[in-house]
């Protein structure tokens, strides 16, 4: 059976995946992939339910109000700093995990979903904005990316992003599509929550 539900769907992406598999023996680095997809899952602390990983990447999902903006990058912080810690118990034996990092995409819009046999799949022209949002011309590695849509549905008329924070709007081949993108480039983690107050709070 369909179902539709208007709610958040937030992709955290590893990035420099495709350069570690070739430069890493395929049992070892599927460990390590493992074992850093596992870091990210067990700091979701928001409880979104996971629909699928592709790989280097997870699909996270939640019906229902979007949660304050700066929840959802305080969450992105927790997850970051997750994985810089697993991260760090890899180095010495394989230091091209080093290249590896974290990247998010945040939209919100209806989830529809459907299902063949015991397989069930989210789709909808939301999720595929938010897969088409990874290819964006963003040029850092580690960064959380939310889309109008999502500041939209907390109630936002305007936005003025915090010191670092920038709004961008891009052309795809599902149309034009803006967002702002908060870039994480030092260390320790900054916390952009402490910068700004968005929306209301999710429930």
């Amino acid at each position: 059976m369909n179902e539709d539900h208007r709610g958040t769907i937030f992709i955290v992406d590893i990035s420099g995946y495709s350069k570690f598999v070739a430069e890493t023996e395929n049992e070892a680095g599927s460990l390590i992939v493992c074992s850093l997809l596992e870091s990210i899952i067990n700091a979701n602390r928001l409880s979104f339910n996971i629909s699928e990983i592709e790989g280097d990447a997870i699909l996270f999902y939640r019906h229902g109000p979007a949660f304050p903006a700066k929840e959802i990058l305080s969450q992105f912080e927790l997850m970051l700093e997750a994985f810089k810690n697993r991260l760090e118990t890899f180095k010495e034996s394989f230091p091209q995990t080093c290249n590896l990092s974290i990247k998010l995409v945040v939209h919100y819009g209806v989830i529809g979903r459907f299902a063949v046999g015991n397989y069930s799949k989210l789709f909808g022209q939301a999720i595929v904005e938010a897969h088409r949002l990874l290819k964006n011309s963003i040029d850092t590695h580690t960064y959380a990316l939310i889309t109008k849509e999502y500041f939209n549905e907390q109630g936002q008329t305007s936005f003025t992003p915090p010191g670092g924070a920038t709004e961008v709007c891009e052309l795809y081949d599902v149309g034009r599509l803006c967002y702002t993108y908060f870039p994480y480039t030092t260390s320790p983690i900054p916390l952009y929550q402490q910068d700004f107050n968005l929306g209301q709070t999710g429930t």
